[in-house]
């Protein structure tokens, strides 16, 4: 491989990503479409319009169709083409119009990265059916929902690329997970029936799992989960998280996770299909 063919390989150059749950200042969302940007991606970026109480776990926040407008700045300042739209993807008629949107604006889809969630965390005995609706259709449904949306223009384009972006939630278990865990292990199963089902069409379906990654939303998760009796304060909780992994003394941020999403959508990753890519520092080696 000569130095062109090796910069082709990173290139996505003429390709069309969306990105769901996007707008996040220092989310994982807004990193992904910047780290697809510099690639060469054009993106359709989307997120809720406003604060859903269905979503807006203990104050932790959802994006905004404010945040989503700064989000799409940041894309464009780094030299692509952008847009941002609105939309619950927990109603498939909304992400019909985001798809429709792609294609008025760019003519086609190459990449789906599957990033927005919802964060419930509770004990078993804690659970009630709203909580279990909110995790079920934001975690689970509307990754598969969104995937069969773009499905027939991704055969159109001769194949693409979908990414998962779950958690290590969903690989391994731990007590106060409660529907949280559970909706993540069912997003990893469902990845693993796309790619197969997909993989004949030349579209790779595979899962990026981070751990602790450090969002504009990280202190007050320390916060709840100190409230939960997982610490003795937000501070020991913070560092207790730091502690967890096998490369010690931080969490991952935003942009190790981006990194990782952005190298399984590059033709770099065209032999690559069903695959859970751990990004956590080392965290799920004990549980794996």
């Amino acid at each position: 491989m000569n130095i062109e063919e090796l910069r082709k390989s990173q290139s996505l150059e003429g390709q069309v990503a969306i990105v769901t749950g996007a707008s996040r200042p220092n989310g994982q969302g807004r990193a992904i479409s910047k780290a697809l940007a510099v690639r060469g991606a054009k993106l359709v970026m989307t997120d809720l319009e406003g604060d859903d109480p269905r979503y807006n776990y203990e104050g932790l926040g959802v994006g905004s169709g404010e945040m989503l407008a700064e989000a799409v700045e940041e894309v464009t300042a780094l030299g692509t083409d952008a847009i941002g739209v609105t939309a619950d993807i927990t109603d498939k008629a909304e992400i019909d119009r985001v798809v429709d949107a792609a294609l008025e604006a760019f003519g086609g889809i190459d990449i789906l990265v599957n990033n927005a969630g919802s964060v419930h965390g509770h004990f078993i005995a804690e659970l009630t059916d709203d909580i279990w609706d909110a995790s079920y259709r934001v975690n689970l449904k509307a990754p598969v929902d969104f995937a069969a949306a773009v499905l027939p223009h991704m055969r159109e384009r001769g194949g693409g690329s979908i990414v998962q972006n779950t958690s290590v939630a969903g690989l391994v278990a731990f007590a106060g997970g409660g529907c949280y865990s559970g909706t993540k292990h069912g997003a990893v199963g469902m990845m693993k029936v796309m790619a197969e089902e997909f993989g004949p069409d030349n579209i790779r379906v595979n899962a990026v799992c981070p751990g602790n990654v450090w969002t504009d939303i990280s202190q007050r998760e320390a916060e709840l989960f100190s409230e939960r009796g997982f610490g003795d304060s937000a501070a020991q909780v913070i560092q207790t998280m730091k502690d967890m992994a096998s490369l010690p003394g931080r969490y991952a941020t935003p942009q190790d996770i981006a990194e990782a999403v952005a190298f399984l959508c590059t033709p770099g990753a065209k032999f690559i299909t069903g695959i859970t890519l751990r990004v956590d520092g080392g965290i799920s080696i004990v549980g794996a």
